[in-house]
């Protein structure tokens, strides 16, 4: 799976709606490619992709990149195994990171793959701030739900941080269904 592709899949999967999510992938040890900022990943093309060192000076491509760049880059510096990160405002799991809510484990996909799912506090988004506090709960899991902001997993490969992001999301949507449910057994 390439990086138009993986844009393309979360976004059909609505992981992300209009301009807003970002991902990127490990090229080698001193480049990455990142979506470019603004872009809209249900319409990526070539052009929305940005080459860019560790220090964050664009090497390839003609826009900028995303303004999470910082993110990707501390988690890249920090886990040499990691490959691909996702940056999604999928909704039923922003909604639980909104609330500072946590996720319960509700199937074994999910106990195996994201068992318990840090939430981290607010941070402006984009800072340098935000970008060592995920890189810090990456440590202990391959996902993190960002007070209202988003959720980001991370992966040997594109398709492993994709699918981690699609659990994460459906995981969430049974939590809430399980609570909805549990709330109004016994009326009706």
């Amino acid at each position: 799976m390439n990086l138009i592709e993986a844009g393309k899949r979360i976004y059909e999967k609505g992981l992300v709606v209009g301009k807003s999510g970002n991902i990127s992938y490990k090229l080698d040890e001193g480049r990455i490619l990142i979506t470019a900022t603004g872009t809209c990943l249900g319409v990526i093309t070539d052009g929305d992709l940005v080459v860019v060192n560790l220090k964050g000076k664009v090497v390839k491509g003609h826009k900028n990149p995303s303004s999470e760049m910082r993110m990707h880059l501390e988690i890249y510096k920090a886990y040499k195994s990691i490959k691909a990160v996702v940056h999604t405002h999928s909704p039923y799991a922003s909604a639980f990171a909104y609330c500072g809510k946590k996720l319960k484990s509700v199937n074994p996909e999910s106990e195996i793959f994201l068992g318990e799912t840090p939430i981290l506090s607010f941070f402006p988004h984009g800072t340098m701030e935000l970008a060592k506090a995920v890189t810090d709960t990456l440590k202990d899991s391959k996902v993190t739900l960002m007070e209202k902001h988003g959720v980001v997993t991370v992966g040997k490969g594109l398709s492993q941080a994709i699918e981690l992001a699609e659990l994460v999301e459906e995981t969430a949507k049974i939590n809430y269904l399980v609570e909805t449910l549990a709330k109004n057994k016994g009326e009706g």
